[in-house]
């Protein structure tokens, strides 16, 4: 090799490292953190830990990773920071005491792209569109009932119709999961929609299939661009966008029927439900300058509605009636206190909670064992703020690990073991103490709370009231492992609903 070769090989190697370096240090300039920032593993340049986002269901990983690094942990997702709480003292921490700080939403890519960050209520940023938004929808649903007992008797007909769709399968195996959403989906759907969906309605299962695919493995690949904008020129990538963008559509295109099927039949003085609520209080806004009120927030917050009162009750009774599947001794026990209490002649009521205690602990142990949303909702840091002495950066993504929570050995021992006792007294008195949260905390607290609550109660009892719910000759239990996807669900499963003499 000639001494001029040889240079200039030299020359393009040097380059090449040269480069490379320059590359890695400005990443490393880019993403410099503050030195006071929580404890948190390596990141690998340019990815960040992608190892602890996706190599196993982030609040498992998550909760391994607080044993090691405290109950505040840092880690970096491309160019995102995240911050996990993984205690109790934590979460309330920084969603109660510093709630101002931390009561945002993340600003995702995909959250753009949707709209999600203009309209609705979920999603939106915490600031006075969210505040103002929030207390109508809160005001508008109580005059339907919302977190009334007068609402127990809408719920009640539901439960009559789903026993009735149960016991047309006879004697043979079927999946309850859909039964599940559209009885529960019907109860808010009386009040904001003024309606119901019969048990063969398509439209319904249209919007069910495609709330599902968007909270499942599409809306992970999609929600990849977040992190890394360059994914989205991903084939797979966009793919999944594309898709995720659709569903929405398809879910917005019902509510859209519905507003204009409003619209036609609008009398201010006979105002129906929640539609007719938010269209009277356009009409009184009407010729004002900037409005929140329009037909677009409208539709978003319909949607957030109506998924959200439907899954939240619906997939929890679908793990409910798993572990009965997986328990026949708890189911059997349940079966005891209904029929040495209130019979099986007696319509359940939301005053019978207090005679059915241990029926009360299976439900919370339900939610407690796998909780819904376990990784909880994001929340974002709205400016600079501190938490237990760490500075967290404004715009932090921030996520209350509910997983970590409500399996905290110290508070739940065996905290894998599905055993309802654990929320009796020395008396058998239910009892629950302030480190049961799976429905979160602080002023992004599930808004449906109170609801969810009272249906859970009505449809789980009066299901054990009527029915033993049994597996499939030759089946194998059922999964306790959810599935991947922002909300925790259970996998599919059949089961025969027995009914009782």
């Amino acid at each position: 090799m000639s001494v001029s070769v040889l240079f200039s090989y030299l020359d393009i190697q040097t380059c090449l490292i040269l480069g490379s370096v320059f590359l890695l240090a400005c990443w490393y300039l880019r993403t410099r953190t503050p030195p006071n920032l929580p404890p948190g593993p390596w990141a690998l340049p340019g990815l960040g830990n992608v190892l602890q986002m996706f190599a196993k269901a982030p609040y498992l990983m998550w909760t391994e990773l607080g044993r090691t690094y405290g109950p505040v942990i840092y880690l970096r997702l491309g160019s995102q920071r995240i911050v996990v709480l993984n205690s109790y003292a934590a979460v309330h921490e920084a969603l109660v005491r510093k709630g101002e700080d931390f009561s945002s939403r993340p600003a995702w890519y995909t959250f753009h792209l949707m709209d999600f960050v203009d309209y609705g209520i979920v999603m939106l940023p915490y600031g006075p569109f969210w505040k103002q938004q929030r207390k109508f929808t809160i005001m508008g649903l109580r005059d339907f009932g919302f977190g009334k007992r007068s609402l127990e008797g809408k719920i009640l007909e539901e439960i009559q119709g789903l026993r009735e769709e149960i016991l047309k399968k006879g004697e043979k195996p079927f999946s309850i999961r859909l039964l599940l959403q559209n009885a529960v989906g019907n109860v808010i759907c009386s009040i904001v929609l003024g309606k119901r969906f019969e048990y063969n309605d398509k439209k319904f299962e249209k919007i069910m299939k495609a709330f599902d695919q968007n909270v499942g493995f599409e809306q992970q690949v999609a929600s990849i661009a977040n992190f890394f904008p360059w994914a989205r020129h991903i084939p797979v990538v966009k793919r999944a966008i594309a898709k995720v963008q659709s569903n929405l559509e398809t879910c917005l295109s019902v509510m859209r029927e519905d507003i204009a099927a409003h619209k036609e039949t609008f009398d201010p003085n006979d105002i129906r439900d929640f539609i007719d609520t938010f269209l009277l209080e356009m009409r009184n806004k009407e010729g004002e300058e900037g409005s929140d009120f329009t037909d677009r927030q409208l539709e978003y917050l319909i949607g957030d509605l109506f998924i959200a009162g439907t899954e939240t009750t619906s997939s929890t009774l679908t793990w409910a009636l798993l572990y009965m599947l997986r328990h026949p001794d708890v189911q059997e026990k349940v079966h005891q206190e209904i029929d040495q209490t209130i019979g099986q002649n007696v319509t359940p009521s939301v005053s019978h909670r207090s005679q059915l205690p241990y029926t009360e602990a299976v439900l919370a142990e339900v939610m407690r064992i796998n909780p819904l949303v376990a990784s909880g909702v994001m929340h974002n840091t709205s400016h600079d703020t501190t938490l237990f002495g760490y500075d967290i950066p404004k715009d932090t993504t921030v996520f209350p690990n509910l997983w970590a929570v409500l399996h905290d050995p110290e508070v739940y021992p065996e905290p894998d073991v599905f055993k309802p006792e654990r929320f009796l007294d020395d008396s058998g008195q239910f009892r629950k103490g302030d480190n049961f949260i799976p429905f979160s905390m602080g002023r992004r607290v599930c808004l449906g709370e109170q609801l969810a609550r009272m249906e859970l109660f009505l449809f789980f009892t009066s299901l054990m009231q009527h029915f033993t719910f049994k597996l499939p000759g030759g089946a194998p239990l059922p999964s306790t492992t959810g599935k991947v996807g922002v909300t925790n669900t259970a996998e599919d499963f059949d089961l025969h609903a027995i009914p009782r003499e």
